[in-house]
């Protein structure tokens, strides 16, 4: 029967009159948890049977037993049920759910391809795989196949038909979706298997086909004061199963330049990211956003099948269209895959920028590349760098794209959802395909790059303004054998007359690798605590490390305790028993920021330490979160876990429909690399208190942060604190600087840094650099003399590194102590420039470094990621290769260049040959502009008691001579 009516007989069951009659309990709230199921009853009057069925069960009786229970001992207000803070009733109500889901298909399709006689000889859909839970009734639906637990295959493909030609020809090589996860599932190697599994093969692959989505239901299209609501009805099965039948969507006019798109399950609130978004709310822009005359865009609709496109008024330029076009699919909405299509009409290769985070170019490539977006613990380094397979992912999330159009307008894409995702760009398309959440879409007009960004950042929040210090030199070191070698290197550099604002400390200075401790031998805290005053006395400032796992094997250790008293650490599959993974100091669990109790937890632990040693940062690394389990597989046990272990239990989150697998999913994106989401990483059935961290890992690192930020903002209220987090979400420069990760010792490393903050830039993290010199293999002179020189305007500028050799200025000869206190002491007279731009970005969310593309958007300037601007004045021409004395860069024609520190104007435009001996770096500044300088010191606490000067470039300049009026 239809979807629609199933819905409805599932309300009824669970709405009529209630299940309880206590007014104490309201189930609406617990019915709308179980809109996936579909009952198999046939008219309005079987709805009575299915409660009354449930309600006489030994199930139904335990379930009202446990939820009066859990009740009263929560003391929940009359008239709503706090499933959020309830576990033993979060039981319960899944005991209920899973007595309706007994009676249930998943879906006509599903049940249809498993009434039929299934193939024999049956075809393993969940074959044994080490580490991993074998297969249950439920996760075998899950991936969409028929379950025979007296089968000794219980779980098998059901009788499919194979995909016509056309549907398998429509499928591009570079856009295609393997049949199934390589890494759990069968690899179909022929034509007859692949068939069997109803997809396409081409004698070397077997793939899905295409497909074409929803319809728009007749007559549901509706426009309303803010935009247009609709409702979409499946066409047919997806690729793997289980698709939602009936769809919400709602456009909403944000504003005259930003629409929104939403499309979900109206009868099941599934998971949605809780980042607080900031919509436009004065009455003019609501006015503004109400006014079809006002907006830049127009939206329109195809009914069958189904796409919305989105226009620029304009110029008619496609901003976005997910109508299928023969060259991706329709829209997929299924509960463990989403996907959906942009086309990008263009008369030359798509340009677009975004899509994070990696390490790679700054200017994206659209001939089928799969960009992964997952948070994980990856080395950043050009041994990882990101290739057109994909899989590549390193710590932060952005979903969030700049497209550069024909006429050259540019516009911006941004889809809100934390779960797993890759995007594959095409010549054709760009296509998300998602594990999880709803479909939450932000299309930005522009008409710029900047514009862009600006609109992006006021949507997700505008970077903060970091303390002032906090713009000079940092440097730190993991391996310093004792408190003696930093007092050392902070000495050497004093003496040296080596600028340095901030020294910091890397995990060697905990005991047994606990946070927020100190090795009693190597770092007595008295010593470290006088060591930190004296950097106070001298104008300067200190910052530690905090990794995301807290030891649980360690007697009395504080933090640990206070989190089991406050019920603060991620359960595993299970909803009872800690989550545990490994990392530096053993056994670890990690705290569930989203608890309501871990604010005021992590304030305890961070107010504690502070007490130790007045540091002026936190450094929150490790918050993927990491795990040294390199291949996850059942919650805690990921590490160790094998088949004879007793059988597993995992319960979903109230956010999760049935049926659902945590452990094996069909799509995994990067899958061609790894497919495992749980490498490395807590698993992906333990719970947070609001959702599975299936759909919350990636904002680990977000939760974190904001975390932190409360903390550190109780502790010293009236002294901004400097945070850097390794992994970050949408949104997260409002709270956090970021720095690129564990790079290494390379010249490639080396230049690949300028994209990566390039990228930073344009996600709204100004705030952002890289290890400098390289924080992996041993550096050289010449290359940690060239990647400060390089790094000279970077926002944030660290100098750390794991290997051997020390890389601190001082740690080289004289020459190249020399040629980098040069390099910082220029950086320290720009110092107030830089401060003015990181206020610009935090009031009107301009880029701080910026692409020449976004100054001077041009296809000369296009893909250029080895020379930076700082704001629109300053011009970085830095050189990447080693040996070399000059270096090849472009001036764009339609400015005026001169040298910042000379003031000659630059000779020529265009593409140039720059001098470079080693000592210095090409430092240009733009005619027309005035930058305001400050006379250095070795700190910023000294720098800032110095006289300025401007310098006023002229936006021409002429001999006086000639009559040439452009500079000579």
């Amino acid at each position: 029967m239809p979807f629609a009516r199933c819905q409805h007989i599932v309300r009824h069951a669970f709405n009529v009159d209630g299940l309880w009659t206590d007014e104490k309990y309201d189930l609406r709230r617990l019915k709308r948890v179980h809109c996936e199921v579909r009952v198999q009853h046939q008219d309005l009057s079987d709805a009575k049977v299915v409660k009354e069925s449930f309600a006489a069960s030994s199930t139904g009786e335990h379930v009202k037993e446990n939820a009066h229970r859990c009740v009263d001992y929560h003391g929940l207000s009359s008239g709503h049920v706090r499933h959020r803070s309830s576990e033993c009733l979060s039981r319960s109500i899944f005991q209920m759910f899973v007595h309706v889901e007994k009676n249930c298909a998943s879906s006509p399709q599903e049940a249809d391809q498993c009434a039929a006689p299934i193939p024999s000889p049956r075809l393993d859909c969940y074959p044994v795989q080490v580490n991993f839970p074998n297969a249950t009734e439920e996760t075998c639906l899950a991936q969409g196949c028929c379950w025979d637990a007296l089968d000794a295959i219980p779980c098998a493909f059901g009788r499919t038909t194979a995909p016509s030609t056309s549907l398998c020809d429509a499928v591009l090589p570079a856009s295609r979706l393997a049949c199934r996860n390589p890494r759990y599932f069968l690899t179909a190697t022929d034509a007859t298997t692949c068939a069997a599994l109803g997809c396409c093969f081409d004698g070397t692959e077997c793939f899905q086909p295409s497909f074409l989505g929803y319809d728009l239901k007749p007559q549901s299209w509706v426009e309303t004061t803010s935009g247009y609501t609709g409702t979409l009805v499946l066409r047919s099965r997806g690729p793997f199963g289980n698709d939602i039948s009936e769809l919400s969507v709602e456009v909403t006019a944000d504003a005259s330049d930003q629409v929104r798109v939403r499309i979900f399950d109206p009868s099941f609130r599934r998971y949605e990211v809780p980042l607080p978004l900031h919509h436009p709310t004065t009455t003019s822009n609501s006015s503004s956003r109400n006014s079809t005359s006002s907006r830049l865009y127009s939206v329109s609709v195809t009914s069958s099948p189904f796409g919305i496109a989105i226009t620029r008024i304009s110029t008619g330029e496609t901003l976005f269209n997910s109508t299928p076009a023969g060259h991706f699919n329709g829209l997929v909405f299924a509960n463990q895959y989403l996907e959906l299509s942009t086309s990008m009409p263009t008369s030359a290769p798509p340009t677009f920028f975004g899509l994070g985070e990696h390490v790679g170019r700054f200017l994206g490539n659209a001939s089928g590349d799969r960009y992964t977006i997952w948070a994980r613990d990856q080395p950043a380094d050009t041994f990882h760098v990101h290739t057109s397979k994909g899989g590549d992912n390193v710590y932060g999330v952005h979903p969030f794209y700049i497209r550069v159009e024909d006429s050259g307008l540019a516009h911006g894409v941004f889809l809100l959802n934390s779960n797993a995702l890759e995007a594959v760009a095409t010549p054709h398309a760009i296509t998300f395909r998602t594990v999880g959440g709803i479909i939450d879409l932000f299309v930005f007009v522009g008409p710029s790059a900047p514009s862009v960004v600006a609109q992006y950042t006021a949507l997700v929040g505008r970077p903060m303004i970091p303390p002032y210090w906090s713009l000079g030199y940092h440097l730190c070191r993991w391996h310093y054998h004792s408190l003696d070698d930093v007092v050392s290197v902070v000495e050497r550099m004093r003496a040296a007359g080596v600028p340095q604002d901030a020294q910091w400390t890397d995990i060697d200075v905990m005991d047994r690798y606990l946070d927020f401790t100190w090795d009693p031998t190597s770092f007595p805290q008295p010593k470290v605590s006088a060591f930190v005053d004296d950097l106070h006395a001298h104008g300067q400032h200190y910052v530690p490390i905090v990794d995301a796992g807290i030891a649980v094997t360690i007697p009395s250790y504080p933090a640990y305790e206070d989190g089991l008293a406050q019920h603060v650490f991620m359960k595993d599959g299970s909803n009872v028993s800690i989550e545990q993974n490994i990392v530096w100091p053993g056994m670890v669990a990690y705290p569930d920021f989203f608890h309501p109790n871990a604010t005021s937890y992590w304030l305890k632990q961070l107010k504690r330490y502070y007490a130790t040693a007045k540091y002026d940062g936190i450094w929150l690394d490790m918050n993927e979160p990491s795990s040294f389990c390199i291949e996850g597989g059942r919650e805690s046990l990921s590490c160790v876990f094998n088949d004879s272990y007793a059988p597993y239990t995992f319960v979903r989150s109230q956010d999760t429909a049935y049926p659902f697998d945590p452990f094996r999913q069909p799509f995994v994106p990067g899958q061609a690399v790894n497919g495992n989401l749980a490498a490395m990483t807590a698993s992906m059935a333990a719970h947070h208190v609001n959702s599975l961290h299936y759909n919350v890992h990636s904002l680990f690192g977000h939760s974190e942060i904001v975390a932190t930020r409360l903390a550190v903002d109780s502790i010293r209220p009236t002294t901004r604190t400097f945070i850097l987090s390794r992994s970050t979400f949408a949104g997260d420069g409002q709270y956090t600087a970021h720095w690129l990760g564990d790079n290494a010792a390379t010249w490639e490393d080396l230049r690949q840094s300028i994209a990566g903050v390039l990228s930073m830039n344009v996600f709204g993290m100004p705030m952002v650099g890289p290890d400098v010199c390289g924080f992996g293999l041993n550096t050289t002179q010449e290359l940690c003399i060239r990647w400060h020189q390089a790094a000279i305007l970077y926002p944030f500028l660290r100098n750390h590194n794991m290997a051997a050799k020390d890389q601190a200025p001082v740690d080289f000869d004289n020459d190249a102590i020399d040629a980098i206190r040069k390099t910082l002491l220029e950086r320290y007279h720009v110092l107030p420039y830089l401060y003015t731009l990181l206020y610009r970005a935090h009031v009107d969310g301009s880029t701080v470094a910026r692409s020449l593309y976004f100054e001077f958007p041009s296809k000369d300037t296009l893909a250029i990621d080895s020379q930076y601007l700082l704001g629109s004045a300053l011009l970085v021409s830095p050189v990447l290769e080693p040996g070399a004395r000059q270096v090849a860069a472009y001036l764009p024609p339609s400015a005026t260049w001169y040298d910042l520190w000379t003031g000659i104007p630059a000779a020529a435009t265009g593409a140039v040959v720059l001098p470079a001996p080693l000592d210095t770096v090409p430092l240009h500044v733009r005619g027309g502009s005035i930058v305001a300088l400050q006379y250095p010191n070795t700190t910023t606490t000294s720098s800032r008691k110095n006289p300025f000067r401007l310098v006023v470039a002229l936006p021409a300049w002429s001999s006086g001579i000639t009559n040439a009026t452009a500079a000579t």
